[in-house]
């Protein structure tokens, strides 16, 4: 697994150099259309540029070039499947709109699942130059230095970040964010599912919760969390599986608390998130 989480984080690298180099230009291409960014507030939530495309073709080439035989999953190219155990599933910029903003919150992210079970993640901001490891049973890292989780237990000491997962979710984010609100100590949103998902992994938040949630966004925040202590699951308390799309992370201390507060606002309403 060595290897594996060596390449990943020479590709999250290479994609992040690419991205800080194009991070704060005037203009980017965004779905065919030259666009001002920083100056088009109505841009999508759910945004692609050229500089996704760009971080994507980066990351394709060089893992088909050292793992030929691997499947790959990423948000801009869709599923590569050549039959095998491994996949990679990738997020090349996470935080599009932030990037296009000049936000400096966004990131790379990278996971290598083995038999639909995550075993590397790698996650690279590369603005704040933050490289974020996680190897199933080994731990996770924050520029090479071991991470845990928080130890916060009362929910109303409790910091959440959230993110609605795309615009057609925003009622529903704002009920979930309504009902926390009124027992943790603030909710707060940054922008980036992988950004978020780490910061409960080292330990300067304590939940992240997200809705209807694409696995390339999550998939190597989940496995560091768990790796640094903490717990993912559906709003059912079910164990979060790449299948799944709403999630909860956090520390594991204040996990069913939270889910009790989603479950009494009738947040879980998606029974398609619900282990059979």
């Amino acid at each position: 697994m060595h290897y594996f989480a060596d390449l990943a984080v020479e590709a999250a690298t290479l994609a992040g150099k690419a991205l800080v180099g194009n991070f704060r230009k005037h203009h980017a291409n965004v779905y065919g259309d030259q666009v001002l960014s920083v100056g088009n507030r109505s841009l999508s939530k759910e945004v692609t540029s050229s500089n996704d495309h760009e971080a994507d073709k980066i990351i394709i080439d060089l893992l088909r070039d050292r793992c030929p035989d691997h499947n790959l999953l990423t948000e801009e190219t869709g599923l590569i499947d050549n039959g095998s155990p491994y996949t990679w599933i990738i997020d090349p910029l996470d935080g599009s709109s932030n990037f296009l903003n000049h936000n400096p919150f966004f990131a790379v992210s990278i996971c290598l699942a083995y038999e639909n079970e995550p075993i590397t993640g790698v996650i690279f901001s590369p603005f704040i130059e933050e490289m974020i490891v996680a190897r199933k049973d080994q731990g996770c890292t924050v520029n090479g230095r071991p991470v845990r989780v928080s130890d916060t237990d009362e929910i109303g000491r409790t910091y959440v970040v959230g993110c609605p997962g795309g615009e057609k979710n925003n009622v529903r984010f704002a009920e979930m964010e309504y009902a926390l609100h009124q027992q943790i100590k603030d909710f707060r949103k940054i922008g980036s599912a992988a950004v978020e998902c780490y910061m409960v992994a080292a330990g300067r938040v304590d939940a992240f919760t997200t809705l209807s949630i694409s696995s390339w966004d999550v998939a190597a925040g989940v496995l560091a969390v768990q790796e640094a202590g903490g717990r993912a699951t559906d709003f059912h308390g079910n164990p979060w599986t790449l299948d799944q799309t709403d999630l909860l992370v956090s520390n594991g201390l204040v996990h069913d608390a939270i889910l009790a507060e989603l479950a009494s606002a009738g947040i879980p309403k998606d029974a398609s998130n619900a282990s059979a």
